[in-house]
């Protein structure tokens, strides 16, 4: 009877630590940017979706997720500008057709992850809001991205002189609503 009571408690503390794994929606899951000009208020905005991913929670703290981004979906309110952000000068998707975001760990209270554009790899610190749902778990949050650090410098007035209204901002913001299920 001892050994049964043991082993009972001993599989509810192993069930307790074990990691739970998630599967990102991609059919709901949005991500949604905005780049602005470099002088006066004028943005543009757009989308892009997700093609694949996962999380992992260990005791309700994230310990994995990996994101995908499909930049071939990437989307504008100008159709020009849409397919300009898809050339060469910008997220050059013919040779690039995704983007990676990668959890790296915890520094403070701040998520850290490793984000590939352009083969080329960051670390940024991504505010995530995580909220437990009937299916699993829904992230959301708003993060800052300097373009120029993954060698996206068209129209950055840090790299070209003399641009005047042609000049971009070299950040531009990405806004997050990605949802997770139960494998």
């Amino acid at each position: 009877m001892k050994k049964i009571v043991l082993a009972a408690i001993a599989a509810l503390a192993l069930n307790f630590t074990q990691a739970q794994s998630f599967e990102i929606d991609v059919k709901n899951s949005l991500l949604n940017w905005t780049g602005y000009a470099e002088v006066g208020g004028y943005s543009q905005t757009g989308t892009l979706n997700v093609s694949g991913g996962t999380m992992e929670l260990t005791d309700g703290s994230l310990t994995k997720a990996e994101v995908v981004v499909n930049m071939k979906t990437i989307t504008s309110e100008e159709k020009d500008l849409e397919n300009h952000l898809k050339q060469e000068d910008f997220f050059y998707v013919k040779k690039f057709p995704e983007a990676m975001l990668n959890f790296k760990g915890m520094d403070n209270a701040s998520f850290l992850f490793e984000l590939t554009i352009r083969g080329i790899t960051q670390t940024l610190e991504f505010p995530i809001d995580l909220e437990k749902t009937e299916s699993g778990y829904t992230v959301t949050g708003k993060v800052t991205i300097d373009r120029t650090k993954f060698d996206i410098k068209y129209n950055s007035s840090s790299y070209f002189q003399d641009l005047g209204s042609y000049a971009i901002k070299n950040e531009f913001d990405l806004e997050y609503r990605l949802f997770f299920i139960k494998k």
